[in-house]
């Protein structure tokens, strides 16, 4: 399920411009924001700006937990920065 869910992280970071673990917050105030088809409300996605405009999402998973996850994916979003 690694595979399937580093996608869905990806998907949903660049939809909401935002990485998952701040959109996890989201869902005390909206929980049917988890219904959305193709999404994954999990840490471990980061969006790729350019401008400030979501252009690509980096998800990863199967680190240990959602916080190494969302590391690796915010070292990728640094690595494609320089």
């Amino acid at each position: 399920q690694s595979p399937e869910s580093a996608v869905k992280k990806a998907y949903t970071a660049v939809s909401w411009n935002a990485p998952t673990s701040e959109l996890v917050k989201r869902l005390e105030q909206a929980p049917n924001l988890k219904d959305i088809p193709g999404t994954l409300f999990l840490g471990g996605g980061a969006p790729v700006q350019v401008k400030g405009a979501p252009v690509a999402g980096i998800g990863v998973a199967g680190a240990p937990s959602g916080d190494l996850d969302e590391k690796f994916a915010q070292a990728g979003v640094a690595a494609l920065a320089r």
